[in-house]
């Protein structure tokens, strides 16, 4: 799908592609939510001692490096496990502490939007409703508003509560303002600016600037000049630098003491025209092309006052090197309208998670994939369901994967009586940094796979793979490592190796990831980002955050914002 012309070009300070948690939390810290550390009593003495100097700080102002030096977790971004560290003191070894943050809504407010496919939370309302999270619910929250669970003895959270409550979330918040769902992404690119296009669009821009101010004058041969089809910029300037007196309407009622004004309601309608026109000038900026919003503050044309500068200095001034010109453009297309709409932007943030396309097995290079085939959980439940009402015997469902996302398809189509055949490379621990009592499912299923076909609907195939589909007949080949095939009838074969994110909007030549020569994915080649700010090494203004920079549990998700939101605003205050 492609994004052809548009004439909607909107340009923000920063844009997030991604509206899951990664994002969301990023737009709730850009809305000028602020962490401040507010306590330094934490079991990690040495953190406790460096604390110290920045008790009842900002932590967007402080120096993050420090902070987050010497800390361990399940992830390996500094600034995630900092945040965590202080909003969950010693989770991971069971303990519940009082948070040592407070977030205060008292920061800079930073103009971004925030794009996704479907509605706030992201991947999360695409999964089985039912399925249980990994992590406890507690710490499936966002800054600002806990999430509660359904009743006090559930610690993990079904996938739909979840879900509910990162849209409720936004709502909430009052983040909806910057949310743009339903739209896809479809090409993102450095922006570079046409100087020669630059210095028209400005000149035109100054040109229509100048006629309406001289619209607004009471005298009759300037509101004529204003409309004169042959007016141009030099006419302007030459005009009004040769009546100094008649720079503003405002001036020339002060200076002339009102000669030109026949009655007072002719002074009272120009004092308010004045009075609108200039309130209406200082909230503007004044734009330099169709893609972005900037003043230059070489003149004064948006204070009502004749230039500071001769006119062919403004024509350039725009496009030299001290403007804030936007470093990238960003295409997307509203999936309901189909309609194209572009952003430009300072600051481009990745954050669009890493499972969006499933991993797939190149079975056949020449054929397509039968219908029957498919690379998740949920479209399986849906197929199932149909399939059973004409079947109530069906042939096994052939499960290809070790991971847990194959755990659970084990687990769900067990629960319909439908029998499995479970097909995996090598004996993986399925319980690794499980504990039994938190995830009795999975450790009933590692059990299975150990002790192969001594149970009821299921059957283990260790050290096989699959080899070829009979799209017709609906059978597959499996082939053993010491190379026996067997075929077996199927009622569906699912296969669950993973995922990765699709990137498919980035230019060619961007190679983001660790190993470059390999594509991103949120396990064995995240993105190459600086640890402590999250920018993307190479490119300057891109940002990548959440599962693509390595941080895959939630709880992680807001310090690799708080990374983002810090080099955005100590980037601009050098600047």
């Amino acid at each position: 799908m492609k994004c052809g012309n548009s004439n909607e070009l909107i340009h923000k300070d920063v844009v997030i592609i991604g509206n899951g948690p990664s994002g969301i939390a990023l737009s709730y810290m850009l809305s000028g939510n602020i962490p401040y550390v507010t306590s330094t009593t934490h079991p990690d003495e040495l953190l406790s001692i460096r604390l110290e100097p920045v008790l009842n700080q900002s932590l967007v102002d402080v120096n993050l490096p420090f902070l987050s030096q010497g800390l361990e977790g399940r992830t390996t971004n500094p600034v995630s496990l900092l945040l965590d560290s202080l909003v969950h003191p010693c989770a991971d070894i069971g303990l519940e502490l009082d948070s040592l943050v407070e977030w205060r809504k008292d920061g800079q407010k930073i103009d971004h939007v925030v794009l996704g496919k479907g509605p706030p939370g992201g991947s999360w309302h695409s999964m089985d409703p039912d399925i249980l999270t990994l992590s406890l619910g507690s710490w499936m929250s966002l800054p600002g508003m806990k999430y509660q669970s359904r009743n006090s003895s559930e610690k993990r959270a079904p996938a739909k509560s979840i879900a509910d409550y990162y849209a409720r979330y936004v709502e909430e918040m009052g983040l909806s303002q910057n949310f743009r769902n339903k739209v896809l992404v479809t090409k993102i690119e450095p922006y570079i600016v046409d100087e020669s296009d630059c210095k028209g669009k400005w000149v035109e821009k100054v040109n229509n600037d100048i006629c309406q101010k001289m619209r607004l004058c009471s005298r009759p041969e300037r509101k004529d000049l204003a409309r004169s089809k042959s007016y141009s910029l030099s006419n302007a300037f030459n005009y009004i630098l040769n009546r100094g007196q008649d720079r503003c309407p405002k001036r020339s009622w002060e200076q002339n003491e009102g000669r030109d004004m026949d009655t007072a309601d002719d002074q009272r309608d120009i004092d308010a025209q004045y009075t609108v026109r200039k309130k209406r000038d200082k909230d503007r900026s004044i734009s330099l092309s169709s893609a972005c919003e900037l003043t230059c503050d070489k003149c004064n044309l948006n204070n009502g006052h004749t230039p500071s500068v001769p006119a062919h200095r403004i024509k350039y001034n725009c496009c030299d090197s001290s403007s804030r010109s936007p470093r990238w453009i960003v295409e997307a297309i509203d999936l309901d309208t189909k309609a194209c709409v572009r952003y430009t932007c300072n600051n481009l943030v990745l954050a669009n998670g890493s499972s969006d396309l499933p991993n797939k097995l190149n079975i056949s290079k020449y054929k397509t994939d039968p219908y029957w085939l498919l690379h998740d959980l949920r479209s399986l439940e849906i197929e199932l369901d149909l399939h059973l009402q004409n079947n109530p015997q069906p042939d096994p469902v052939l499960v290809v994967g070790a991971g847990l996302s194959a755990a659970d398809a084990i687990i769900a189509t067990k629960a319909k009586n439908v029998p499995v055949v479970h097909l995996f490379r090598n004996k993986t621990d399925l319980t690794k940094q499980l504990p039994e009592n938190m995830y009795p499912e999975y450790h009933k299923v590692h059990q299975m796979m150990k002790n192969g076909s001594n149970y009821p609907l299921y059957t283990a195939l260790a050290e096989y793979t699959l080899t070829s589909l009979d799209e017709y007949n609906r059978k597959a080949t499996i082939t053993s490592k010491d190379g026996k095939s067997l075929e077996i009838s199927v009622s569906y074969v699912v296969v669950l190796i993973g995922s990765r994110p699709d990137l498919g909007f980035l230019p060619g030549n961007f190679n983001l990831g660790v190993k470059r020569q390999l594509p991103i994915d949120g396990k064995k080649n995240t993105a190459n980002v600086d640890k402590f700010t999250h920018q993307v090494q190479g490119h300057e203004g891109l940002y990548a955050i959440g599962p693509l920079a390595g941080d895959n549990f939630v709880r992680f998700l807001p310090g690799g914002a708080l990374a983002v939101l810090s080099d955005i605003v100590k980037r601009t205050a050098t600047k």
